[in-house]
This record gives C-alpha cells, structure tokens and sequence, in this order.
C-alpha cells in the first residue's frame, strides 16, 4: 500500500513566540499603569507598582490561554492578524465580565485584549498576514 505525500509539520519557532508573548504583557501593563495615572493623577506615583502589579495579572491570566487559542486558531485554519487582535479582545471581555459579575467597566478590557493580540503579532513579526490562514503551507 503506497501512503498519500504529506506535508512536513510547520516549524514553530516557540522562542519568538514567547518574546512577542511577553513584550503583548509589557505594552498592556504599561497602557494600564498609563491609563490609571490618567483617570487620577494622585495615582501616577504609583505607576511602576501598577505597572508591576498589572504584568503579574496579565502573565497569570493570559500564559495558558495563549498556547490553547493559538493551537484552536491553527487548527481552524482562521486568518491571522485577525485571530491574534479578536481573540485576545473577547476573551479579556469575557473574563472580566465573569471576573466583575458583569460590571460595564469591563469594557475597558476588550481594546487592552485586542492591544496585546496586535503587539504579539506585530513583534511576532506579523505572521501569515490575512490574505493566509493558521495551519497553511506557503
């Protein structure tokens, strides 16, 4: 029985990933810590505690969430930049929302996800631009 030609396994560089992973976290802990600074300037002497405090939660909720969306994105077959800015926006939304019980300023959260989705892409050297899809070949 002679089997079909496959196509080889996509290399996935994990290393460049996990950086654009973690410069995502440092660009939303910073327009966080930015954003409370703003709305009550007694607090922008806080900001590096913020800052700080907001990279602890934001590497927290978003490390496994990241590797498990990535693979459903791939395996969808969804185009990329799109998945990697919607995704993270409405699973911030959604997590808030449980988080708060629903409260509005939750809604902050969906640009701060979609923020983070665009900087991992964009540092992730903006891979497969939209016109490909997860998962295909060039």
């Amino acid at each position: 029985m002679v089997g079909s030609p496959t196509t080889a396994p996509e290399d996935i560089d994990v290393g460049a990933g996990l950086k654009a992973w973690l410069v995502a976290c440092l660009a939303v802990s910073g327009a966080v810590s930015l954003f409370f600074g703003m709305i009550n300037l007694a607090l922008a002497p806080l900001a590096p505690f913020i800052f700080v405090i907001a990279l602890v939660m934001t590497m927290t909720v978003t490390g496994i969430p990241a590797v498990l969306l990535v693979n459903l994105a791939r395996g969808a077959g969804w185009p990329r930049g799109y998945a990697d800015v919607c995704i993270p926006a409405c699973i911030s939304l959604l997590v808030g929302a449980v988080v708060t019980g629903g409260q509005p300023a939750t809604l902050i959260l969906a640009p701060l996800g979609a923020l983070g989705g665009w900087v991992y892409w964009y540092t992730a050297g903006k891979p497969e631009t939209s016109h490909r899809r997860y998962g295909e070949q060039p």
